[in-house]
């Protein structure tokens, strides 16, 4: 299996309202709006730490 080596590494839960976001390894939490701006902020938060973002696969 390949290995993926990144410094920064972002988790989002998402949900209907929400993306819960965890930032290592500086362990920063956020909870965003699930709407165009909180995927905006999202997305400059990834680009100005060159992070890995990875989301939670969840559903029905």
């Amino acid at each position: 299996m390949n290995k993926v080596s990144h410094e920064q590494i972002i988790g989002i839960d998402v949900s209907r309202d929400w993306l819960d976001v965890h930032c290592l390894p500086d362990i920063r939490r956020l909870r965003l709006p699930n709407s165009d701006e909180g995927h905006a902020q999202l997305v400059g938060l990834a680009q100005s730490t060159h992070a890995l973002v990875c989301f939670e696969a969840t559903g029905g």
